[in-house]
């Protein structure tokens, strides 16, 4: 839900623009420039379809006015020009004075021009009145309070409001009928510390304001009758332009800035750093104004460099963009229970939190929680002390060095000298004698080489790089943060107010190794018996290491919780194709995937290639993992890694399978490959019910837990909502991402989409919603607007109409619960018609 860049017009007049309007019955764009010309443009296509150049001096305001179906314009030049609807003029009026602005009452039927030190009115004549020759009565009715520029007027509500450079905000009435007359309501008096250079009015569904911002680089927002209500400060350069989105209902400003700056205006809190503007990367330019248009919800921005900006209201564009990764994302996961928070990890370790803020659905508070750091950074640094003191006997003593790491370099030179320069032939074989003559002493080339070669070789022993966490999982029962890294490890974090007091020490991962019979599992006390003194404390904002699970050889690539007989199991699996299952309660290690009757030593490989995902169905107690061997594999879970027996291997998929989600509303296992296929598979397995294709690769599956939609990410970088209500229609997609799509997640509570990407960045979107459950929120609305009506007291809420009400409320709910049910039986029978067929 915001605001998407559409396209741009650029160089879209010799001069700076200086003026904007729509036509919303034409859909076309005017512009005005300093050299007084104004153009007409297209929208959808952005071409031009016109040029006028009846004004003599640039253009300061467009008006059109919607009832009247013309455009008025006004410049310096004195005149107000009356635009038809087949924009030719009809109506010239020249005041003989420059007008800067003006604004048009519908109610009263009334034009208002501001000039310097006051206000002129002219009576506009409806198409009632006969008047078929002009539009405006060359008559006008001055008002003189200001004393400087009148810079902007706005209307609302019967009444005009009017703000120059003397700093004043005038507020007007006119009467109903009769003569014009502009009787001053009220003024105020230094309404900015410098002069005001825009003001709008701007309303949502509680409020009502005046909005002005001023050379003073200041926003002020004020209430109709005069009170400010609001200042808003912190703006580098003067406010150019303000305005009102009604839809995302912030407040979009120009300060002279190279991207509209996005404003709460409830929370009086600057929300550019999550409310994207979606400008390309080439854009360049400085933004001077920016207009809404409500029919189409469109807003126009013009810059410094002659262009226009175009920006519509998509409802399925992302509601926040969450910025704190300094490297890709891979994973998220959340937590059930309040304070509702999201965790994202992904390169370096790094594992953040997200909490929103109550001021707005926008903002997000965020922290590092956990961040391994170089955990052997003690052990290099004895090895780096014992290479030195090796080097340093070098220098006495030269030995000649291997040649391994070097090969190729030495190679490359050699091929580059010509061949008269050294007999023989410049193989490997005889780079040591090239190098190294014997009747000589080193050569320069060579002595700077060495160094060379050490040098690097030191910055390799330095730099570690940190593992990147693949999967996060959050266990509510316990409030047990699983992260599984692509170094093997698996660590339980918790919050444990007794851990705060001491901090906690992650191992080094050839340290933690034990024995087999030790299941490899570390409590809190093992880490502080083996930590050293120079290792880096893994724990930050209250959370410490509960466990830590090495059992596995490669990649953690799937993490799964089991509540099997009252005890929670974890099951890990990886690149290394095992399958661990983990005791949560105890914390030890349980067993591995084995062949039946044989010890833990001989444990079974679960695939022909890397295990990519895996999810379970609690309904069999049953769990499947996809693999690269373009399988996925089904298998009955037991805590005995020889009881878990395989059910079904599901086949189809032409290329790696990287995903596999259940479906628990409609009892269905969805798989996700490279080869750009979404299947549906029954819950016993076979056959294949569905094939969808998301036209991109498919690197993310989620499913909708509140309506059972399938939600896809690909490397094309959009979200894809497939409807099995609708035979797995596409019903929504977002766009926003600049990456491949790894992670998406259901927030129920919020009904919200979050969605992690290689490009750094967490979005949030609105979740879809059938028809059929916005027709009973409307319901729900209704009622509610109805018992409010009824009665206020406490004891009336629940009276006949409620529940008349109420039993509405429940047949709308039964039929929607029997349309799912005929859905769930259109597919088992189907099912079992493909079976007996196969």
């Amino acid at each position: 839900m915001a605001m998407e860049y559409r396209s741009s017009i650029n160089e879209a007049h010799a001069t700076p623009i200086t003026a904007i309007e729509f036509n919303p019955f034409r859909r076309e764009i005017f512009t005005g420039a300093e050299d007084g010309s104004i153009r007409v443009w297209e929208l959808d296509s952005g071409k031009m379809l016109y040029n006028f150049n009846e004004h003599v001096g640039f253009v300061t305001q467009l008006l059109f006015c919607k009832e009247l179906k013309v455009m008025f314009s006004v410049s310096i030049d004195g005149q107000i020009i009356v635009w038809g609807p087949t924009n030719k003029p009809i109506q010239k009026i020249s005041t003989r004075e420059p007008i800067y602005c003006l604004e048009y009452n519908s109610r009263r039927q009334q034009l208002l021009c501001g000039y310097k030190g006051r206000v002129r009115a002219f009576h506009v004549f409806s198409p009632e009145d006969g008047q078929s020759s002009e539009v405006i009565e060359r008559k006008a009715v001055s008002c003189c309070e200001h004393k400087d520029i009148v810079s902007c007027i706005i209307t609302c509500e019967g009444r005009f409001y009017s703000a120059g450079y003397d700093r004043k905000i005038v507020i007007y009435d006119t009467p109903h009928h009769g003569k014009i007359k502009l009787k001053v309501v009220h003024v105020i008096n230094n309404a900015h510390d410098a002069a005001i250079s825009c003001m709008i009015y701007g309303k949502n569904s509680d409020n009502s304001w005046i909005i002005t911002g001023s050379f003073d680089r200041t926003v002020k927002l004020w209430s109709l009758d005069g009170n400010i209500l609001q200042n808003f400060n912190g703006f580098n350069n003067t406010i150019t332009s303000v305005c009102y989105v009604p839809p995302t209902q912030t407040l979009w400003l120009t300060a002279n800035s190279t991207a509209p700056i996005i404003w709460d205006p409830k929370g009086g809190i600057n929300v550019s750093d999550f409310v994207t503007t979606s400008l390309p990367s080439s854009f360049a330019g400085h933004f001077k104004k920016l207009f809404y248009v409500p029919e189409g919800n469109h807003i126009f921005g013009t810059t410094n460099n002659r262009s226009i900006v175009i920006w519509k209201y998509n409802s399925a564009a992302s509601i926040s963009t969450l910025k704190g990764h300094s490297d890709i994302i891979e994973t998220l996961t959340y937590t059930e229970k309040d304070p509702l928070l999201i965790y994202s990890g992904g390169a370096s370790s790094e594992i953040q939190r997200w909490e929103r803020l109550q001021l707005n659905t926008f903002m997000y508070s965020h922290d590092t929680v956990c961040f391994l750091k170089d955990i052997n950074k003690a052990k290099n640094k004895e090895k780096n002390e014992d290479k030195n003191k090796n080097n340093n006997n070098n220098k006495k003593k030269f030995d000649k060095p291997k040649l391994k790491s070097v090969r190729r370099r030495f190679s490359q030179i050699m091929n580059s000298l010509p061949s008269s320069d050294f007999p023989g032939s410049k193989t490997i074989n005889n780079l040591e004698s090239m190098m190294f003559p014997e009747n000589i002493e080193i050569t320069k080339l060579d002595k700077d080489f060495m160094e060379e070669a050490i040098e690097k070789k030191e910055r390799k022993r330095q730099i570690k790089i940190k593992p990147s966490c693949l999967k996060l999982i959050y266990v509510d029962d316990y409030d047990y943060l699983i992260s599984g890294y692509e170094d093997s490890r698996i660590i339980v974090w918790e919050y444990n107010d007794e851990s705060l007091k001491i901090p906690i020490n992650i191992p080094d991962k050839d340290k933690t190794k034990k024995d087999a019979k030790d299941a490899t599992t570390l409590t809190l006390q093992d880490v502080s018996a083996i930590a050293t003194n120079d290792n880096v404390t893994n724990r930050v904002s209250g959370l410490s290491i509960k466990y830590v699970f090495d059992k596995h050889k490669g990649s953690i690539s799937g993490l799964v919780t089991v509540n099997y007989d009252n005890t929670y199991y974890l099951i890990s699996t990886g690149f290394d194709r095992r399958i661990c299952v983990w005791n949560l309660t105890t914390g030890k290690f349980q067993d591995i995937l084995r062949i039946a009757g044989q010890p833990k030593e001989k444990e079974e490989l679960a695939a022909d290639d890397v295990i990519t995902d895996i999810d379970y169905n609690p309904n069999r107690n049953e769990y499947a993992y996809s693999s690269a061997d373009h399988m996925i594999y089904l298998r009955k879970f037991s805590p005995k890694g020889d009881e878990m027996p395989l059910q079904a291997v599901l086949q189809g998929h032409e290329e790696e399978v990287k995903q596999i989600k259940w479906n628990d509303i409609h009892k269905l296992w969805i798989s996700g490959s490279d080869d750009r296929t979404i299947r549906i598979w029954p819950e016993t397995g076979i056959p294949c019910l569905k094939v969808i294709n998301n036209i991109g690769i498919v690197t993310a599956l989620c499913m909708d837990t509140l309506n059972g939609c399938i939600i896809s990410g690909g490397n094309d970088h959009i979200i894809r909502i497939y409807d099995p209500k609708k035979n797995f229609e596409n019903v929504q997609k977002h766009c926003g991402h600049q990456d491949e799509i790894k992670a998406i997640i259901h927030i129920p509570a919020r009904n919200h989409y979050v969605s992690a990407s290689w490009d750094g960045s967490i979005r949030v979107w609105n979740a879809f919603t059938p028809k059929s459950r916005s027709l009973q929120n409307q319901t729900l609305k209704n009622i509610d607007r109805v018992n409010s009506n009824v009665s206020t007291t406490d004891d009336n809420i629940y009276g006949t109409n409620s529940s008349l009400s109420l039993k509405k409320i429940n047949s709308v709910v039964q039929s929607q619960n029997i349309s799912i049910q005929g859905f769930n039986k259109s597919i088992i029978n189907e099912t079992h018609k493909m079976s007996k067929s196969y």
